[in-house]
């Protein structure tokens, strides 16, 4: 199942591929988690933000090394930044008054990729970074998980759903699987990876709806319709794959009907955003959570056109 990696280029590529994308995402949850705790709880809005600047760290490591080496399909596949998310992030400072390090994307909207060789002397540098970003993240989800636990608990109040904790505490989990994996020189083949990618981000998407319909305000049924009806899709696609035992045609048709479905909810999240940007949806929703799932999607999108699904039943 898996094996050694034979390129430099690989691992260079894929691990800061990875902390491009994700220490951005993991960035913004503690954001979402300052945004959502009350006054009273300074020390756990104090770690969120020694979480958020940690990150900014990484990611600012990240850029510096991915000058020039960045995946040409990465760069085009809106998942490291969207035209919205600058936008999405000042206007999310400004509602909230929580700082937030919107150099990084400009410097990430300046980005280019380069084809080339990626010299040898690079990988201790990368593996370092790999190292730090794991630490940082196991204690990243111990701390996800002990609010989740206060909560569920009755013993905190805080303006997330308690699945939100759940949710951002599952993505940090899969953030130190693919940094593992990478650290420990394995790979995973296609029908795998595309496999566990499949069955964890349509369990993603579908949780991205329901946040979106219970942020929004009640007066919004159409866009609260639109998002049970995501809902409900990802659901049925998530089940699909875990129950069937198709032939390879019928699977490659359920990856297309999930391309159909990710480019769907994606628009979906782009004019969400849009319209928050421009105050014309009534919620509780800030630009940069909408911002963010949709970048989110763009990634999903990104494995299931670049992965072929293939047999995956017994025998």
């Amino acid at each position: 199942m898996t094996s050694s990696i034979p390129m430099v280029g690989d691992f260079v590529r894929e691990s800061l591929d990875l902390h491009l994308f994700m220490a951005r995402i993991m960035k913004e949850h503690a954001t979402f988690m300052q945004i959502g705790f009350l006054p009273k709880d300074v020390t756990y809005t104090a770690q969120a933000e020694e979480f958020k600047c940690q990150y900014d760290e990484i990611l600012k490591e990240a850029i510096m090394l991915s000058d020039c080496t960045a995946s040409e399909r990465v760069l085009q596949s809106g998942e490291l930044v969207t035209d919205k998310t600058l936008g999405a992030e000042q206007k999310t400072q400004e509602l909230t008054g929580i700082y937030i390090e919107c150099s990084l994307t400009v410097e990430e909207l300046k980005f280019s990729s380069d084809p080339g060789t990626i010299p040898q002397e690079i990988i201790p540098n990368v593996q370092a970074l790999n190292e730090k970003a794991k630490i940082l993240t196991t204690s990243f989800a111990e701390f996800k998980a002990m609010i989740l636990d206060q909560v569920t608990k009755c013993c905190l109040f805080t303006n997330l759903l308690p699945s939100q904790y759940f949710h951002i505490h599952k993505e940090a989990l899969f953030y130190l699987k693919l940094i593992n994996r990478l650290q420990n020189n394995q790979f995973v083949n296609s029908r795998v990876e595309l496999y566990e990618q499949k069955v964890f981000w349509d369990d993603i998407m579908g949780e991205h709806a329901q946040v979106i319909s219970h942020y929004l305000d009640p007066s919004e049924k159409n866009l609260i319709s639109k998002a049970k009806d995501f809902d409900r899709l990802f659901k049925r696609l998530e089940q699909k794959l875990k129950g069937e035992r198709a032939r390879a045609t019928q699977l490659e048709q359920l990856r297309q009907e999930n391309i159909q479905a990710t480019t769907a909810i994606a628009n979906f999240k782009a004019i969400s955003t849009d319209l928050l940007l421009g105050c014309q949806i009534r919620s509780m929703l800030t630009p940069l959570l909408t911002d963010h799932t949709l970048r989110e999607a763009y990634y999903y999108l990104r494995i299931l056109k670049t992965l072929k699904l293939v047999y995956l039943g017994r025998g």
